[in-house]
This record gives structure tokens, sequence and C-alpha cells, in this order.
């Protein structure tokens, strides 16, 4: 199982919206957001690049980071679809 950087584990905590209190506007936001066209099309090169094992350390940092932010992304998402199915 991929476990997130430390980082990430405490921009899930400072960021823990649902905690406080989400907004359906907010939650609808949220789950508006997605990678841009160019990043999607970098991660999959990437994760090409990595299958064929010839990533180097710098792709292998960057895929990291889309990896990473990708899983705050889906955290964050999977609050807010929490958010927005509690009764008004």
């Amino acid at each position: 199982m991929f476990r997130p950087k430390p980082h990430v584990d405490v921009l899930r905590r400072v960021f823990d919206l649902s905690g406080h209190g989400m907004t359906r506007p907010l939650a609808e936001s949220i789950l508006a957001l997605d990678f841009p066209e160019g990043d999607a099309a970098r991660i999959d090169k990437l994760n090409a690049r990595a299958n064929e094992g010839v990533l180097t350390d710098e792709e292998e940092a960057e895929l990291e980071a889309y990896i990473n932010i990708g899983d705050l992304l889906a955290y964050w998402q999977s609050k807010a679809r929490q958010a927005l199915q509690q009764p008004a």
C-alpha cells in the first residue's frame, strides 16, 4: 500500500474541511478539481517510463509528487462526496 509522505499527512489535517463544516458550493468545487491536461499527459508519460524501468531520479521524484497530490485530491474529493450526502 502506498503511504504518503508526512507533509501530505499534515496537509490532510490542516485542510480537514469536513471537520469544520464543508459548504455545498465548496464540496462541488473540490469535486470539479483535476489535473490539467498537460499534467495528466506528463503523468501518463512518467508512468510509462516507470513501467519500462527507465525513470531518472528527477522523474521519480516528479512522479512521486504527482502521486502524493493525487492521493490528497482523492481524499478531499471523498470528503466532499460525504459532505454532499449529508442532509442540508
